[in-house]
């Protein structure tokens, strides 16, 4: 008896889902609305609704309650010393980009094409990702300062008589960032080249293309996806980073993200830090529309070789 009734509620269940689904079916608008609707609903609580705010606190002067100005945009862009701050921000952030791009795709390269240990050498590339941002950082002051590991090093093989010390130095951020975001670069990188066709570049080598040539004219345009979507992976963070100058590049090689973070944690000027913010999120954007720009294009000229 109470099989029969656990059978009939069992068939009246999924006589009812039967009869949703057969509902939704019927009206596709209302199935696509209820598929979008969670992952909008987490972009507006979490992303909409917090740049908003911070877009309005950006126009206040002086407290996030004042009265509406411009001030904020106009002492920023008219300021010599945060333009030069944002300009040093640009350029290391090519910097990097460029550094990591060339190590990180011939990572991937060696790894998809030269070895068969792939699994173990991937673990190794996210490794450093199982141990906290901030103690990475230390590691490297460690390594960097006057005296410390590197130092060591050098003077035990002869390579230099006197200790070289880059901590606090240009060189010691851009370091400190192509250590920390090699790992984006190459997992794009990886992705795209394994997701290559080697028939591609056999035929390119059976047309008499040189290695340089096949390289130049299949392997880099057929990967021109996982390129630009590693190259936006590290310029972007980089960008905004304030931890990694602040700790590896002292007062000499002030970014624009530490100038962010002064304006909220010590000056209490929000709203000159919201404007700041705003305005580095303008640049973001740009960036990722030029490349998401340039990515289709690059795709679009692949498949019409093709």
């Amino acid at each position: 008896m109470a099989n029969a009734t656990r059978t009939e509620e069992s068939s009246e269940t999924e006589s009812s889902l039967q009869s949703v689904l057969r509902y939704l079916r019927e009206r596709p608008r209302l199935h696509k609305a209820l598929i979008i609707a969670p992952p909008l609903t987490v972009l507006a609580l979490f992303f909409a609704l917090p740049l908003l705010s911070m877009l309005i606190i950006s126009f206040r002067q002086g407290q996030i309650d004042g009265p509406f100005t411009l001030q904020n945009y106009t002492q920023f862009l008219t300021s010599d010393v945060y333009l030069t701050v944002l300009w040093r921000s640009l350029v290391i952030s090519v910097e990097v980009t460029a550094i990591v791009t060339v190590i990180g795709y011939t990572l991937a390269y060696s790894i998809v094409r030269f070895t068969r240990h792939t699994t173990l050498l991937l673990l190794l590339v996210i490794l450093p990702f199982w141990t906290s941002y901030i103690i990475r950082m230390y590691a490297w002051i460690n390594i960097l300062q006057n005296g410390g590991v590197l130092d060591s090093v050098l003077l035990l093989t002869n390579v230099v008589d006197k200790p070289v010390g880059l901590l606090y130095s240009q060189e010691a951020v851009l370091i400190g960032f192509a250590y920390v975001w090699l790992p984006l670069a190459v997992l794009p990188f990886y992705a795209s080249l394994t997701n290559m066709d080697p028939a591609l570049i056999d035929a390119a080598k059976d047309l008499g293309a040189g290695p340089l040539k096949a390289f130049f004219t299949v392997t880099l345009p057929t990967t021109a996806n996982g390129v630009i979507t590693g190259i936006l992976l590290v310029f972007i963070p980089t960008f905004g980073s304030f931890i990694t100058p602040r700790l590896l590049g002292g007062t000499s090689n002030v970014m624009i993200g530490m100038v962010i973070e002064e304006q909220f944690k010590s000056a209490f000027n929000w709203p000159f830090g919201a404007a700041i913010g705003m305005i580095v999120t303008v640049l973001v954007v740009t960036l990722l529309v030029l490349g998401a720009r340039a990515g289709g294009n690059l795709l679009a000229q692949e498949d019409d070789t093709q």
